[in-house]
């Protein structure tokens, strides 16, 4: 595989919530820099989705776009 920088994608976990490297990790695999980022019932983070604070998200966009290795951002989801 060629060094980056790569594509970036932050994937953001579905319905039940938690962390769902899998996904994450199979793209990765084809040359995407991803972001596997958890919003709800994952440790330190709200059980429920009751309410979503948009700085997280921004936060998590910000990091990506600073990063070297990262080139467009895609946001993928269940």
């Amino acid at each position: 595989m060629e060094p980056g920088p790569f594509p970036g994608i932050v994937d953001i976990s579905g319905a039940g919530g938690g962390l769902l490297e899998y996904r994450a990790s199979l793209l990765a695999g084809k040359g995407f820099a991803v972001m596997a980022l958890a919003y709800y019932n994952c440790e330190d983070l709200p059980k429920s989705v009751e309410t979503l604070h948009l700085e997280y998200f921004e936060e998590a966009v910000n990091y990506l776009l600073s990063h070297p290795q990262f080139l467009d951002i895609f946001f993928l989801d269940e």
